[in-house]
């Protein structure tokens, strides 16, 4: 079996600038509010060349005001400034006995209000954000009456599951499949992704610790990785640290520098790769069996991720940032082995529950799209051919058979 992939679900490629990639998600620079206060500076210059014309020199203090409003038209702070300083004129005009100066001061509020950073806020968070989406099992919250008491671990699959304190944002990383980090105050996804170096160094550092648990690496490695060639590699590297650091909490504190050692803090945080890790070790543990307590959420999860590939498109991402020149596509290459192993590890021990159960029909929704990225399962392949042939679809057991030439069970 084949898989069949639309590039357009990857955020990440998104990111890249590539051809055909979904624009990404940022403030358009021509928004209402840019151009009616582009109108306004219009007003104030041609105001202030009227000025200038009729022989009163302080019209050169308007037009400059305006130019400045113009040319900066995405600063909030001097917009803010150049209006107020419209409005404080027509004050000065009103108190020297000019009637004019009342619409100065009309003007000068106005699009004062307008200029005030509240309006940039409202209308990106009222934006859709890359495409509709929804929350998933381990993003609900969870019933009052269950402890959320976890004993503390530095192992990343001993993930917290409380919610943390009222009004804490946590973050919730969707990594398998289309990607999206929230927390309860929005999408973090544009943020991260909207600065290609900075979003390619966060994900890597976070692949890093996905794939092993508590991972660091020296500055050295990491200049090596993104400032490679330049003329100040160290700077660069501070630099871009800094806006790591600076990035939207809590996105910005997960990112770990202690003197030349670099590293990831994951532990707690709410994420389905994470959550993948922890259903699979206790499968392990059990000796490929899954308990009755842990049986819904790994149904959930198995369903949300689907086939879903772990940071999808991030080698366009790192083809652009280090022109394939470092070890980060390798990283998340071997993550993603990790997860297809343990996505199968899961699915098997779910597969097989729902079939003791006598739910045929919830095993082969499930296995479907799975056995396609695990061709070398034979074992999953087998649960999928006994599964449809409980449901009946002799024809489509006997056609899974043939693509991965597997025994038939007794």
């Amino acid at each position: 079996m084949s898989v069949l992939r639309n590039p357009e679900i990857s955020y990440i490629l998104a990111a890249t600038g590539e051809a055909g990639m979904q624009e990404l998600v940022a403030e358009k620079f021509w928004t209402w509010r840019r151009g009616l206060l582009a109108v306004g500076y219009g007003l104030v210059l041609l105001t202030g060349l009227q000025i200038v014309f009729a022989a009163d020199p302080t019209g050169l203090v308007l037009v400059a005001a305006a130019l400045l409003g113009l040319v900066f038209l995405h600063r909030t702070w001097l917009g803010v400034l150049v209006w107020t300083y419209v409005a404080l004129s027509g004050v000065v005009a009103l108190t020297s006995g000019d009637d004019l100066g009342l619409y100065a001061v009309i003007a000068g509020l106005g699009f004062g209000l307008v200029a005030v950073p509240i309006w940039r806020r409202r209308m990106v968070t009222a934006r859709p954000v890359f495409q509709q989406w929804q929350p998933t099992s381990f993003e609900r919250p969870r019933p009052q009456h269950v402890s959320t008491s976890v004993a503390p671990s530095t192992e990343l699959g001993s993930v917290a599951r409380a919610d943390g304190p009222l009004g804490e944002s946590r973050p919730m990383l969707r990594t398998i499949g289309p990607m999206r980090i929230s927390t309860e105050s929005g999408d973090l996804t544009p943020s991260l992704l909207g600065k290609p170096v900075i979003g390619f160094l966060w994900l890597y550092m976070f692949a890093r610790s996905v794939r092993k648990p508590g991972d660091r690496l020296t500055r050295t490695a990491l200049t090596d990785e993104v400032a490679h060639g330049v003329s100040d590699p160290r700077g660069r590297l501070r630099g871009y640290l800094r806006d790591l650091t600076r990035l939207p909490e809590p996105l910005g504190s997960m990112v770990t520098v202690e003197d030349e050692m670099i590293g990831f803090d994951l532990h707690g945080q709410g994420a389905d790769v994470v959550e993948l890790r922890r259903l699979a070790d206790r499968i392990r543990q059990s000796n490929g069996t899954i308990s009755d307590e842990d049986l819904p959420d790994a149904q959930r999860l198995l369903m949300e991720i689907g086939d879903g590939e772990f940071l999808a498109g991030f080698e366009e991402m790192e083809r652009r940032v280090t022109k394939g020149r470092g070890v980060a596509g390798q990283v998340v290459s071997e993550v993603r082995a990790q997860v297809d192993t343990m996505r199968a590890d899961l699915a098997h021990a779910v597969a097989n529950t729902l079939l003791d159960r006598g739910q045929a029909a919830a095993a082969v929704s499930l296995l479907e799209p799975i056995v396609a990225r695990s061709e070398d399962r034979d074992d999953l392949a087998r649960t999928l051919v006994n599964a449809l042939r409980e449901t009946g679809q002799h024809g489509r057991a006997a056609e899974v058979r043939r693509r991965f030439a597997v025994g038939q069970e007794s």
